[in-house]
């Protein structure tokens, strides 16, 4: 067998001379976490954390509790209310203005003025400025006019349509069929306008116009319990329509009756004729109905003192 392999030699150092290092292997570098990014992101988190917190404070949602008794009795006081309200029946808000408005018409006497005569002063100095068809409409919109052919020509001149019930030479002596309408129609407030036709009919017998004429007004108060009711005074006639036909002195002792028996029927009573007094220009050649510029006025000073057109 031949001899074993023999290891190198190692190589012996040379005198004065220094070994070479051995080189070193570079060690691997670890990845160094982006401190200021990590920083940046906890404080938006903690931010944002404190802004959620205060706004479910402010709005509610969050709140420090002062005391058990105190927060369980104000819980039990309203859900105390909330069960009253619940068993309460739903209000009909048309009907409880309506019957807050009958309450102020009765308190005042149906007058929601407060200077009757100042009022007549403004009502007669009224120019064709002072009013709008537009106006008149809206403030009548739940009102309704009832009569003959004077209030008819309210729907005749365009002012007014629907609100007005009337009918040419009707009277009290006879059955209303328009009353049958005007109840449909459902007003807050109701303007009655008779008497120029029924002093042919009734003549001196005042009493038993009086009487026909409450009739009307309690059975429109039983079909319409809470709307206000106006007996509008029959309007005088001229002088020479008067000199022509003497019933027509009748028609100021109508008043003054139904003036007296308003009050004991639930009704209030206006008295427009002033318009006309002293202005027979105002008439048609007729002597007994108004021309066109007296409904302005007319229609104002009904609204004015039935509240019609307060905002």
């Amino acid at each position: 067998m031949g001899e074993p392999a023999r290891a190198p030699a190692k190589a012996k150092p040379v005198a004065g001379k220094k070994p070479p290092a051995a080189k070193k292997k570079p060690a691997a570098r670890a990845e160094a976490p982006a401190k200021g990014n990590r920083r940046g992101h906890i404080g938006l988190a903690l931010f944002a954390f404190a802004v959620a917190a205060a706004l479910l404070y402010l709005s509610g949602g969050v709140k420090p509790r002062q005391g058990s008794v105190g927060a369980d009795a104000e819980i039990a006081a309203n859900r105390a209310l909330l069960a009253d309200l619940s068993a309460r029946e739903p209000i009909d808000l048309n009907a409880e203005l309506k019957r807050r408005r009958k309450a102020e018409l009765i308190e005042r006497q149906g007058i929601l003025v407060d200077d009757l005569e100042a009022e007549k002063q403004k009502i007669l100095a009224m120019t064709d400025a002072d009013w709008n068809r537009a106006d008149i409409a809206r403030w009548f919109e739940n009102a309704a006019i009832v009569g003959d052919s004077i209030v008819r020509q309210v729907r005749l001149f365009h002012f007014l349509d629907a609100p007005v019930f009337a009918e040419g030479g009707i009277h009290l002596s006879v059955d209303l069929p328009l009353l049958d309408e005007v109840e449909a129609a459902k007003p807050s407030v109701v303007f009655l306008c008779f008497g120029m036709n029924d002093v042919g009919v009734f003549e001196d017998r005042v009493d038993r116009y009086v009487d026909r004429y409450c009739n009307v007004i309690r059975r429109l108060q039983a079909s319409l319990p809470d709307a206000a009711i106006y007996v509008c005074a029959a309007l005088p006639v001229t002088a020479e329509r008067l000199a022509e036909e003497p019933k027509y002195g009748y028609l100021g002792l109508y008043n003054r009756e139904m003036e007296k028996a308003c009050p004991g029927a639930g009704a209030y009573f206006v008295d427009s004729g002033f318009i006309l007094e002293g202005h027979p220009e105002r008439y048609n050649v007729d002597g007994r109905h108004p021309k066109e510029e007296y409904y302005p006025m007319w229609l104002t000073y009904l609204a004015d003192l039935a509240g019609l057109n307060h905002d």
